[in-house]
């Protein structure tokens, strides 16, 4: 039994976002674990690193996001 051009489309966009999710997590936890490490080896009160890093791994996520589904309407 073949699968139909539509349904193996879905399964590639499928595929790719759930990609996308997964380097988002890295990403995200990658800038807090350095954050969290900046802020352990200079023994601050406020983990300063730790939020800025974290906002900065979410706003890269993001963008990452973006590029990737403006790829996907490009390939479309």
């Amino acid at each position: 039994m073949e699968k139909k051009d539509g349904d193996k489309k879905k399964n590639e966009w499928l595929i790719r976002f759930s990609n996308v999710g997964i380097q988002m997590g890295i990403v995200i936890a990658g800038f807090t674990w350095l954050g969290n490490y900046l802020d352990k080896r200079q023994q601050n009160e406020t983990p300063i690193w730790t939020i800025c890093l974290s906002l900065f791994g979410v706003f890269f996520g993001m963008y990452l996001i973006f590029k990737e589904v403006r790829k996907m309407n490009e390939d479309e």
